[in-house]
């Protein structure tokens, strides 16, 4: 008999599936990315609200390679701060992504939002490439 993966292995499995199909030259916020996970069985959804962006960025800290972690923004369209910031705005720059002050992007021009069949698309697509 097999282990059933964790809560958060299955949540940080979604962060990976919706990273992988954001476009180039695109990004997405925690909080975008957390709103299309629902809750963990069992967990108060009223608590999960307040935890599930913060979530998103565990997850993204410790994701694999292949997981495009660096067009993930916060809510104001800024890179969060750490080691990697540098990193992760030359590699949006290369997809065409201008920032108007470092580290700082304008996320309406560059946010992706899609639908719940869009992003189900996308993603279908990205596993079959």
């Amino acid at each position: 008999m097999s282990a059933q993966p964790s809560p958060r292995a299955i949540f940080d499995k979604a962060v990976y599936t919706i990273c992988r199909a954001i476009p180039r030259g695109k990004v997405m916020t925690y909080g975008d990315i957390a709103a299309f996970i629902p809750p963990p069985p069992g967990m108060d959804p009223l608590g999960y609200d307040r935890i599930k962006a913060r979530w998103v960025g565990y997850a993204l800290a410790s994701c694999p390679e292949d997981v495009p972690w660096y067009r993930v923004v916060n809510s104001r369209g800024q890179i969060s701060s750490r080691p990697t910031s540098p990193l992760q705005q030359a590699l949006l720059e290369e997809e065409g992504i201008r920032f108007k002050a470092p580290g700082r992007l304008l996320l309406a021009a560059y946010r992706w939002s899609p639908t719940a069949s869009e992003l189900e698309a996308a993603a279908q697509g990205r596993q079959e490439s």
